[in-house]
């Protein structure tokens, strides 16, 4: 597997098996609750306990990586979240269930940090939107086959095999990264580079003057929130709402995740590349529009009164959503220099995560069991919860059309 495009397909094979593991879970809670005693109190840290070993873990990988060589700290995290994944089949307990789950965040922390820094090195920076869209497909795509497979295998083997059959093959992936050759750095950048072999000090300093690097930062902490609290908790909602089955519940939402998540990514990594050379701020503007608008269509998501009305609207809002993920991610990257940008991500993933889906689903299954404790349904309680997601939507949007734009100084 040799050049920009096999590294790249190599690359977004890797991420989808990232969040195939990572979702997985979230298809087996109502069984892995039941089978382990376990609350929605509890339940509601299985995705945080994740998250915070994540974020924790990515800016130690990430100063590393801007002088490591970076295929080998990617191989040495997949094999740990690997191995960390199937380990969560053997957990007896609330205990034993987190640990494993954190070691996960561990392992793909250091891909978090270093799949899109060196991918940008492969591709000029008038290319990175297109090249970013084929591999944040991998979003929708793994995160749909852990909801499809996680609820397959707990239907047909239980819920401890669903850790298994989705932790074990990434082995492979890791030794094969492991042999893989490191791309120079900056040699696709036309920004100069003035920050080579600068200190850990100095390196943050410039991302925390970077209005650019803020904005889209500070728009992706609150559509991380949002998305948090969707993805751990919208299939439990869909099975205590309108009491659809673990496996249904799993491959519907699945389903919908997949293909609103190529749709979206797509559309949005397109048009950005195909307007930003005429208009420096195309992926700005499609990043916020399409975000403002999402956010009413997830209330009426979380309001429908039947599936066939709740899946309708969980398409459009997610089609509507998944269109921010290229433009942004791409602008992050683009418009901090070589040197600085594996710091850049780890130090992105750190926020994101400390203040959005570190946070939104432990709140969610705390409000959830509030709500229910006063007298609510366990699925109204669950979806009065979820509103939360809604205002951190509409956040996401209003900061990128109204800060991120008036910071951009060049297309990019």
């Amino acid at each position: 597997m040799t050049g920009a495009p096999g590294l790249l397909a190599f690359l977004t094979g890797i991420n989808m098996l990232n969040y195939l593991d990572r979702y997985v879970a979230a298809a087996v809670l109502e069984p892995m609750g039941r089978d382990l005693g376990l609350s929605d109190g509890q339940l509601g840290w299985v995705h945080p306990v994740f998250i915070y070993a994540y974020m924790l873990a990515a800016p130690v990988i990430g100063t590393l990586a801007d002088r490591m060589h970076r295929p080998r700290l990617v191989a040495a995290g997949i094999a740990v979240w690997s191995l960390a994944t199937a380990g969560a089949a053997f957990a007896r307990g609330f205990g034993d269930l987190l640990f494993a789950r954190a070691l996960v965040g561990v392992g793909e922390a250091a891909y978090a940090s270093l799949g899109p820094a060196i991918l940008s090195d492969c591709y000029p920076e008038d290319e990175r939107a297109r090249s970013f869209t084929w591999f944040y497909l991998a979003i929708p795509v793994g995160s749909a086959l852990g909801y499809g497979i996680g609820g397959l295998a707990a239907q047909a083997w239980g819920w401890r095999a669903a850790f298994l059959v989705a932790g074990l093959p990434g082995l492979l992936l890791a030794a094969r990264m492991a042999r893989m050759p490191d791309p120079p750095r900056g040699a696709m950048d036309t920004i100069e580079d003035r920050l080579g072999g600068a200190s850990i000090a100095a390196r943050l300093g410039h991302l925390f003057t970077n209005r650019i690097w803020l904005a889209c930062t500070a728009s992706y902490t609150a559509y991380t929130f949002a998305m948090g609290a969707l993805s751990a908790w919208a299939p439990t909602l869909l099975q205590r709402a309108y009491g659809i089955g673990t496996a249904r519940a799993g491959i519907a939402f699945g389903g919908l995740a997949v293909v609103t998540g190529i749709a979206g990514t797509f559309a949005g990594g397109m048009l950005t590349s195909r307007l930003q050379k005429r208009y420096g701020d195309a992926g700005v503007w499609i990043s916020g529009v399409t975000l403002l608008a999402a956010a009413p269509v997830v209330a009426w998501a979380l309001e429908a009164p039947t599936p066939a009305q709740a899946y309708a609207a969980y398409f459009l809002g997610m089609l509507l959503l998944f269109c921010n993920t290229s433009p942004v991610n791409a602008l992050s990257v683009s418009c901090i220099p070589a040197s600085v940008r594996a710091t850049g991500v780890a130090v992105n993933v750190l926020l994101i995560h400390l203040l959005g889906d570190a946070l939104s689903p432990e709140w969610v299954g705390h409000r959830s069991a509030l709500f229910a404790g006063a007298g609510m349904g366990k699925g109204e309680a669950l979806a009065k919860a979820l509103w939360i997601a809604v205002p951190a939507i509409a956040a996401s949007g209003a900061v990128l059309i109204l800060w991120a734009r008036r910071g951009r100084g060049r297309t990019l």
